[in-house]
């Protein structure tokens, strides 16, 4: 793509997040997304042949963004233990979405858009920089079954976040979710290691009654 046409589409996509701050999701049409940018709705429809297109963009680039954020967290945090990274990639995570009103809006309707793509990217980005992170300390977490531990690890964090991020009126504190998630994977974790520890040491030996 020339840099004019990536320009266009920067372009298009800011647009389409300030149509959503201002009007909601729900409101959201090509229309009002050239008329925000400026051009023609022909011009719209040269690069996004409809406004699901035009999410799905917007959701790849604000992906792409938080998976930044979550690599510098993951790199200043790389020595610390399995429940304080997951505290700290969390507080990471809850931080670009709260604090950004198109994101917010994104996902308070995360389960009726196309995240398929967006998801599975955040998967295998995310399967990638953990597994990196428990080979670093696999002394520590010598977990058993690797794929199997992130693939669950990783998903019940996706879907668990959005889907806390996706409620009007939480009955938890952000605090207490992230709390309980980075509890629950470092026991995941944790109890894997020492599965693995057990079935290493040798039967006790019977002592002969004399």
């Amino acid at each position: 793509m020339q840099q004019r046409s990536r320009d266009m589409v920067a372009a298009l996509l800011d647009a389409a997040a300030q149509v959503i701050v201002e009007r909601g999701l729900d409101n959201l049409t090509t229309n009002h997304v050239a008329e925000a940018a400026g051009v023609s709705i022909g011009s719209l429809y040269q690069y996004f042949d409809d406004k699901d297109a035009l999410v799905e963009a917007l959701l790849q680039r604000h992906a792409a963004e938080l998976l930044a954020v979550v690599d510098a967290r993951l790199r200043a945090m790389i020595d610390a233990d399995a429940r304080e990274i997951t505290r700290g990639i969390l507080e990471a995570v809850f931080d670009v979405v709260e604090n950004d009103p198109c994101r917010r809006e994104l996902t308070r309707h995360w389960d009726r858009l196309r995240t398929r793509s967006t998801f599975r990217a955040l998967e295998q980005h995310m399967t990638e920089a953990c597994r990196v992170y428990l080979l670093r300390h696999h002394e520590q977490y010598r977990v058993e079954n690797l794929p199997a531990a992130l693939f669950v690890a990783i998903n019940s964090l996706h879907y668990t976040v959005a889907y806390y991020l996706s409620l009007d009126r939480p009955v938890l504190r952000r605090d207490e979710v992230i709390g309980a998630l980075a509890d629950m994977l470092g026991a995941y974790v944790l109890a894997g290691a020492k599965k693995k520890a057990a079935s290493r040491r040798p039967p006790p030996v019977k002592r002969r009654r004399s």
